[in-house]
């Protein structure tokens, strides 16, 4: 097959669409710029992508959350902080966790995890590097704990992905060390597809011209391992269990 050939790719991409099984026509074709295309251009692909993503929220939600549920994430459909927190604190009492990791973003100012946990007996421990607590406390801290608790960047609705970037307050090692981890998702976060995520990630790292992040988690369900045998093993290398809590 070549680019010269679109039967050919045509056929090759069909191919691949059914062996992961997508059968759903596209209804739109993504449009791929190049990597270091005008800023212009991509500001504009991204206010349609913003455009669209609010006129069809509802959809790309609902689209979420089936592919979520398909992917192994346990998902707990929420309509306020207030009921956020609450299924955090049932979901570290139903594993009967002794402690819980969380990341220390602005979320947790609105949605009051460390509450929730006290009442179901589970004890909050803020995983961020600073002055009083160094970079191999909190991976220790994240290893020892039964649960782990973050927010958020972007959710991908095609691919049932959950995106933790570098920020403040985040240590990827809190989704990535215990065994069991919750993300919690704003809907306004939610993306339809992988390729509105990297057109406004390029388009975030041309308007500010620093260096981008480097690195980002693309959660997308619990960890798989699969030997040469083509076994397949929950658990290994990440939580085996995940849960999704979307305030809609």
């Amino acid at each position: 097959m070549t680019t010269q050939d679109p039967e050919a790719k045509a056929a090759f991409l069909q191919r691949v669409r059914e062996a992961i099984g997508r059968t759903a026509p596209l209804e739109y074709v993504p449009d791929y710029p190049p990597l270091k295309s005008a800023a212009v251009r991509q500001e504009e692909k991204v206010r349609t992508i913003e455009a669209r993503s609010l006129a069809r929220r509802d959809r790309i939600v609902e689209t979420y959350l089936e592919n979520a549920a398909r992917a192994g994430w346990r998902v707990h459909r929420v309509w306020s902080p207030e009921d956020a927190a609450d299924a955090v604190g049932d979901i570290a009492q139903g594993i009967r966790a002794k402690t819980v990791a969380r990341s220390a973003e602005d979320l947790f100012r609105a949605v009051d995890v460390d509450g929730a946990l006290r009442r179901n007996r589970a004890n909050p421990v803020v995983l961020a590097a600073g002055r009083s607590r160094s970079r191999a406390d909190v991976r220790r801290l994240a290893f020892e704990a039964d649960m782990g608790v973050t927010g958020v960047a972007y959710a991908i609705a095609e691919t049932a992905s959950c995106v933790i970037t570098p920020r403040k307050g985040v240590a990827r090692v809190t989704s990535l060390a215990p065994p069991v981890y919750a993300a919690i998702v704003r809907a306004e976060q939610v993306l339809e597809t992988l390729d509105d995520y990297f057109a406004l990630v390029r388009h975030q790292h041309q308007r500010s011209r620093t260096r981008s992040f480097n690195y980002a988690n693309f959660i997308s369900g619990p960890s798989r391992t699969g030997d040469i045998e083509q076994t397949l093993t929950i658990g290994v290398h990440g939580p085996g269990e995940v849960h999704l809590v979307l305030i809609s």
